[in-house]
């Protein structure tokens, strides 16, 4: 979605604003770029943002704190359509949950289908975008720099279905469009007690298996090739010899 990042030390409530109006969004939401369940989150209008402008400057110093808000124009498909999000281990997919949070719903309820209720066309675009996006992700290495495969990460996939307003955005409002909203870790929520199965003993045998690999990573010797390289290196690094010591001739009496 049309994002603006607003760091601490560099934004002010008006300034923002005053972005937010130049790239030509007519409602926005704003979170923390830590935040989760939805603590700090607030959709608002540009109109009742320059009617009472206290409304920016009590958020400002409510979350003054944080490092960086993540401001976006407000995508209206939330409220008609699935969010879907995806679950990935090693890299492949386990399963998928969609939603439609309590933030974005008219009547404030949280909606959420699991499994074989997930509209087809949702699924197999977020996981179309989802695979994409874990290629953007730095690489996972354990502590002695070896590299494994990564542990848990969530694709987040909305979708819009009517007019953007940002200058910078050609989104067709006539079909849907699908995009990345979020890429969360393994301390995301997991939406166990929605599933059609029990997933505990998934989750429990994959971060096994995974402190296993990591663990046998670690202690394995290393490769030949690279202690031979470290042996040639040290054997073209040229010894320090202390200076030979000086004799004197002892004083005379």
């Amino acid at each position: 979605a049309p994002t603006i990042f607003a760091h601490k030390g560099r934004r002010t409530p008006e300034g923002l604003l005053a972005e937010i109006k130049e790239r030509g969004w007519k409602m926005f939401v704003m979170k923390q770029s830590y935040m989760a369940f939805s603590l700090g989150f607030q959709k608002l209008s540009v109109e009742e943002c320059e009617n009472n402008p206290q409304i920016l400057k009590d958020y400002f110093e409510e979350f003054a704190d944080c490092p960086e808000y993540v401001v976006q124009e407000a995508i209206q498909g939330f409220v008609r359509n699935w969010e879907t999000r995806c679950f990935w281990f090693n890299g492949e997919f386990l399963y998928a949950i969609a939603n439609k949070a309590a933030v974005s719903t008219d009547d404030g309820m949280e909606q959420i289908v699991t499994g074989d209720d997930i509209p087809e066309e949702f699924l197999e675009n977020a996981k179309r975008i989802g695979r994409e996006a874990l290629k953007c992700l730095p690489e996972l290495k354990t502590p002695d720099g070896q590299p494994v495969p990564m542990t848990l990460i969530r694709t987040d996939i909305g979708c819009s279905d009517s007019e953007i307003h940002d200058k910078e955005t050609n989104w067709d409002p006539n079909q849907r469009t699908f995009f990345l909203n979020e890429i969360e870790y393994g301390g995301t929520t997991y939406f166990i007690r929605h599933l059609k199965f029990d997933a505990m003993p998934l989750w429990a045998k994959l971060y096994v298996e995974k402190a296993r690999e990591i663990h046998e990573k670690m202690q394995a010797p290393e490769p030949q090739a690279k202690r031979a390289r470290v042996s040639e290196v040290e054997s073209k690094t040229p010894l320090m010899k202390k200076p030979a010591a000086v004799m004197k001739k002892p004083a005379k009496a």
